[in-house]
């Protein structure tokens, strides 16, 4: 908000701040102070006899709250605002000027009018101005609200995982920068935290383009992190040939992976298929021995039936383009034949060890006679690792053999890596998301539900079956404490409650999250994710109105001037589908969210009253009136649009209730546009259509695949995509609005 304080008391205006007793003076410089600082402050013109006051507020939510509390302290009493409802006056070469800024000023004129009898107009100018001065301190001396209070680095934590789990872009940035600003953690946890979260949205640009990237690849690092790597480079330099199955295109791949990323191995059992591409790939770049890479392609043979093959001739087209192998491949040798070779089992293990076969090298050391060399193997590679299963089995070899001794004699390294190791055994039972859901019912310790994500990261997520069966047999003080603490669960199993006919269990999580009262960022979004996953799957129609009782205690306790537009975008939503506009249901939250939203609503904005009147049309009721008594005269909710005009637009998500909402609003908004919505999967011939067509086209990331993405976004060449990275039609109309 910028206020040329000069032109306003400059041609126009007869009031001069230098020219007036040092009472008011004083005001006007403690108004024009606040307006700089982008708070909420009066300023008065005086012409021809007349005095009006002009509002300036930083935003249109202030500037909305601002003309309702006007209502109340000025009123008809000594103001015209009942009438022209602080609006400008287009004609008048003062306010012509004024109406060009961002957020444009409430105007009232001071009644009544100077007369020969002046002593009313004194007495309205005198109360007038007292009552300015004192709503301002109160309007900005205000304490921040809960929505705003310092939060934990749990809280945080939490939110930051119903982010990750709704795939909101903006939510979980902001979390993260919260955690940068105000948490406890060095710069490589921070780094770690990032290139975790970049993973979560599916973000592996951003992995690469992390500023601290080089620093973490040549540092000791979780499994996790490692593993994000890996999925990142798979991304950036294999996935196009390897998913088209271009095998010398995958090969020549190999020889542009950076240097840095040659060591990036996991030490433990491939179970994706990107991981296992990606170490294959750098293992035969290396010339690795035939029996690591027999065990890679025994791994690739569990993940998917095809890989190993497709893998072995890579392999081939490898050593037929290099000399030094003239001897085939051989598939897995028998154990004598590999005893035979010259190369030592406990040498073979610490080249194991080198190219950070860790787990496979464990395997083989616990085979072979002990000695301190053994024991340097078995306590280097389980440190790395950091896996109670191969911890255990590394104490239990070193007890058994009655290695301690040497241990305590040799270098100071391997005495500490046998404390941590011990240490590490002695922090509790191994922990998983069982032991979490187990500890919610207050059968654990709290060990499991205080993990954070750099232990969780590591667990395996439950099967559908079995979160399904936990859902249905939670008891609601064990829901309520899930909806508390439940966003590293819920990032964790999220394809879950995006699969088909989960309707049951979104219905469940909505529970959780309205018995727990928590009112949080993650919250927010994570309901209207759930929202989004339950109705894609078509409940049936008790689960659906049992969904929106749940949903409505949410938003009574989420409900703030800040969250009104997050409340009436829940409210598009559920009412988004041709069986919601059907159910009694629908009708119920639509008059539970109005009714909750009423004492905030100055805070709606132009869009947000225009989707109230069009779901109030769909159910066949009215817009309650005091929602629009407070709409400023002048505000033109299809301003920020107009530039759309005669354009084709292309709103693009796989859940189709906010870009169905967003395409409605703006056709009443600019009724020249040319609008479609789309949900079509990658590669489609219609979505080829649709990106190569439109004029504007949007993606909701949040609910797009990346795959899609990168589809589009090739076939719209050098024209832009405009990326909406949070959930709700309000989130598209505001990327729309800022062109």
């Amino acid at each position: 908000m910028s206020v040329d304080f000069k032109e306003f008391f400059g041609p126009g205006n007869d009031i001069a701040p230098t020219r007036v007793g040092p009472d008011f003076q004083l005001i006007l410089d403690n108004f024009m102070a606040g307006i700089q600082q982008r708070q909420i402050g009066f300023l008065p013109r005086s012409s021809q006899g007349r005095l009006w006051w002009y509002g300036f507020a930083p935003t249109p939510r202030q500037k909305r709250e601002t003309l309702a509390i006007l209502d109340s302290w000025i009123g008809p009493t000594f103001s015209d605002l009942p009438r022209q409802r602080g609006a400008l006056n287009p004609t008048d070469p003062f306010d012509a000027v004024l109406a060009k800024a961002s957020v444009k000023p409430l105007r009232f004129e001071v009644l009544p009018r100077r007369t020969a009898d002046s002593e009313e107009w004194k007495h309205a100018r005198s109360q007038v101005r007292d009552a300015l001065l004192v709503l301002t301190r109160l309007l900005n001396g205000r304490p921040p609200s809960e929505f705003d209070a310092p939060r934990t680095t749990v809280e945080v934590l939490d939110d930051l995982g119903h982010a990750i789990a709704a795939r909101d872009r903006t939510v979980a940035l902001a979390c993260l920068r919260e955690l940068e600003a105000t948490a406890d953690l060095d710069q490589a946890n921070l780094a770690f935290m990032r290139l975790r979260l970049f993973a979560g949205l599916e973000d592996w640009k951003a992995v690469l383009a992390d500023r601290d990237l080089d620093h973490v690849l040549a540092m000791r690092r979780p499994l996790s992190v490692t593993q994000v790597i890996q999925q990142a480079a798979y991304a950036r330099w294999f996935a196009p040939y390897d998913a088209a199955g271009k095998e010398e295109e995958l090969l020549g791949a190999v020889t542009a992976l950076p240097a840095a990323f040659r060591p990036l191995f996991s030490g433990t059992p491939r179970t994706s298929r990107a991981r296992a591409v990606v170490e294959f790939l750098i293992e035969v770049e290396d010339d690795a021995g035939d029996d690591t890479l027999n065990r890679l392609l025994d791994e690739a043979g569990a993940i998917e039936p095809g890989l190993p093959a497709h893998l072995r001739n890579v392999l081939h087209l490898h050593r037929k383009h290099s000399p030094q192998h003239t001897a085939p491949f051989e598939p897995s040798a028998p154990e004598d034949q590999l005893d035979s070779l010259s190369e030592s089992p406990l040498e073979r293990a610490t080249g194991m060890m080198a190219r950070g076969e860790l787990q496979a090298a464990i395997e083989l050391v616990l085979t072979l006679e002990p000695s301190l060399h053994a024991a340097y193997v078995l306590l280097t590679c389980a440190r790395e690792l950091q896996s109670p299963q191969q911890t255990a089995l590394t104490l239990e070899y070193i007890s058994t053999h009655h290695l301690q001794g040497l241990i305590d004699g040799a270098s100071a390294r391997l005495r500490d890596d046998l404390a941590w190791l011990e240490q590490f055994t002695q922090a509790g039972p191994r922990l998983d998301w069982r032991t979490w859901l187990d500890a919610l019912d207050g059968d654990h310790g709290s060990a499991a539900l205080a993990a954070g994500p750099e232990i969780t990261d590591g667990w395996t997520p439950l099967s559908s079956s079995a979160l399904t069966a936990w859902l249905h047999d939670a008891a609601d003080e064990t829901l309520g404490k899930l909806g508390e603490l439940g966003g590293q669960f819920m990032a964790a199993h999220r394809d879950i409650f995006t699969e088909d006919g989960a309707a049951e269990l979104s219905e469940r999580i909505l529970a959780g999250l309205a018995l727990s009262g928590k009112n949080s960022a993650g919250v927010r979004v994570q309901t209207q994710a759930l929202l989004d996953y339950l109705l894609s799957a078509n409940p049936a129609s008790a689960v659906f109105a049992s969904a929106l009782e749940w949903t409505e205690l949410i938003v009574s306790a989420n409900v703030s001037a800040v969250t009104t537009t997050w409340a009436i975008d829940i409210l598009q939503a559920a009412t988004a589908t041709s069986a919601a506009v059907t159910s009694p249901a629908t009708i119920e939250l639509f008059y539970k969210i109005t009714n909750t939203v009423r004492p905030f609503k100055t805070a709606l904005n132009p869009t947000d009253l225009e989707a109230i009147k069009l779901i109030a049309g769909e159910l066949g009721t009215g817009v309650p009136e005091d929602f629009l008594a407070d709409q400023v005269q002048d505000a033109d909710p299809g301003a920020p649009y107009r530039y759309l005009q005669h354009s084709k637009v292309v709103l693009y998500s796989l859940t189709e209730s906010a870009t169905t909402r967003a395409a409605q609003i703006l056709r009443i908004l600019v009724p020249k546009i040319d609008i479609e919505t789309s949900a079509e999967h990658d590669g489609s011939s219609k979505l080829a259509a649709q990106a190569a067509n439109a004029d504007v086209f949007v993606v909701v990331t949040a609910s797009a695949k990346h795959a899609a993405t990168d589809f589009i976004t090739a076939k719209r060449g050098t024209r832009p995509v405009v990326l909406v990275n949070s959930r709700g039609s309000s989130a598209i109309l505001r990327e729309l609005a800022e062109g």
